[in-house]
C-alpha cells in the first residue's frame, strides 16, 4: 500500500483539474492506497527567500507559514500528485510557490531524503491542443529528475474549460486508472 500526497493547484472547488484528482483518488483507494489532498489555494504559503536556513528552527524552514502541513504530508508519502489548471502554459502560483519551498529536502543537512519517490501529474486547460501543455511537462519532467522522483504518469485534458468538462471525455477514467495502477 502506498501513501499518496496530492496537493490541488486550482482556486476553483469542484473544478476539472479536483475532479481529476478525486477520479485518480478513487482508483487509488480502490487498490488499496492511502490519499492525503492537499488544497494549495487557501493555504498561507510564502515563496522561498533563499535564506539558506533550512533545519536551523528544528523544522524544513526557517519561515512561519502552512508549509509545514505540507511538509508533513511529503514527509511521509510514497508518491505526490499534482491536480493543476494550467495557467499561462505553466504552474499555476499556489503550486509554483510549494515546488520552490521543497529546498529543505536538498540541503545537506536535510532530516528527510524524497528521492526515489514517485510523483504523477494532471492537468487541465481549456486550449483545444494538447501541445500547451508543452511548457509544464518540461517543467515537472524536470523538477522529477532534479528530485529523483520517477514519473508513473502524467494526464494532460485539453479543451475543457467550463467546471465540469472534464466529464464529457475519457479523462476521468483515465485518472482512475492511473490512480488504480499504482
Amino acid at each position: 500500500m502506498s501513501k499518496i500526497a496530492t496537493v490541488l493547484g486550482s482556486p476553483r472547488r469542484n473544478g476539472n483539474s479536483e475532479r481529476m484528482a478525486a477520479a485518480f483518488a478513487k482508483g487509488a483507494a480502490e487498490s488499496g492506497h492511502a490519499v492525503q489532498t492537499l488544497r494549495a489555494h487557501g493555504l498561507k504559503i510564502g515563496g522561498c527567500i533563499d535564506c539558506r536556513r533550512c533545519w536551523t528552527n528544528g523544522g524544513h524552514c526557517f519561515l512561519h507559514d502552512d508549509m509545514p502541513d505540507v511538509y508533513r504530508a511529503m514527509d511521509g508519502a510514497d508518491v505526490f500528485v499534482f491536480a493543476v489548471p494550467l495557467y499561462f502554459y505553466s504552474w499555476p502560483a499556489q503550486v509554483k510557490t510549494v515546488l520552490d519551498r521543497l529546498l529543505p529536502y536538498y540541503m545537506p543537512d536535510s532530516k528527510v531524503d524524497l528521492r526515489g519517490r514517485r510523483a504523477a501529474l494532471l492537468a487541465a486547460a481549456g486550449d483545444e491542443s494538447d501541445s500547451c501543455f508543452d511548457g509544464l511537462r518540461k517543467s515537472f519532467e524536470l523538477s522529477c529528475a532534479f528530485c529523483q522522483w520517477e514519473i508513473v504518469g502524467e494526464i494532460c485534458a485539453y479543451g475543457v474549460h467550463a467546471a465540469g468538462d472534464v466529464a464529457s471525455g475519457d479523462w476521468l477514467a483515465r485518472a482512475e486508472a492511473l490512480g488504480r495502477s499504482l
